[in-house]
């Protein structure tokens, strides 16, 4: 869109365009603003710059990579305005970790998923998210609420 356009562009026009542009922070939302669309609609969109550009290391392979090895949140925007990476894993490091983890569990006796609302057998709160599976090399150990899945695998910190 050029500038001696936007003084005539409706809201519905800069919406588009800036969705045509991926800088709209949810994709998923995207389809839903854009479907129920009209000029005299107010929304609350956060805007993004998009990935980082600088390269960023990979928690384990210790490399250091362009951000396009990486994946990121759509609706997470850091302090910056760039969207936030979803793990520390470069994508050759999170499908070789993928892949070791079916590995694991697949052989594993695991046993029923606790239901929402049961206790964490770690922390002993009610969990009502999803559970996890906590495993050390090719044991099951427990399923674990989502606090101290993420206090286990502090992934970011792991070496």
């Amino acid at each position: 869109m050029c500038d001696k356009n936007l003084k005539s562009a409706s809201n519905s026009d800069i919406i588009k365009e800036l969705n045509n542009r991926g800088l709209i922070t949810n994709s998923k939302s995207n389809n839903l603003i854009l479907k129920t669309l009209s000029d005299d609609n107010g929304f609350n969109i956060i805007l993004t710059k998009g990935i980082p550009k600088e390269k960023m290391e990979c928690r384990e392979c210790r490399n250091h990579l362009s951000p396009d090895f990486f994946n990121y949140y759509l609706s997470r925007v850091d302090q910056n305005g760039y969207l936030m990476r979803s793990n520390a894993l470069c994508n050759n490091c999170a499908i070789k970790s993928n892949k070791q983890r079916k590995q694991v569990l697949s052989n594993a006796i695991i046993p029923l998923k606790p239901k929402k609302g049961d206790e964490c057998p770690n922390c002993n709160r009610p969990w009502g998210g999803n559970w996890h599976r906590h495993h050390e090399d090719n044991d099951f150990i427990s399923w674990l609420c989502g606090h101290c899945n993420m206090s286990f695998s502090d992934q970011r910190n792991k070496n």
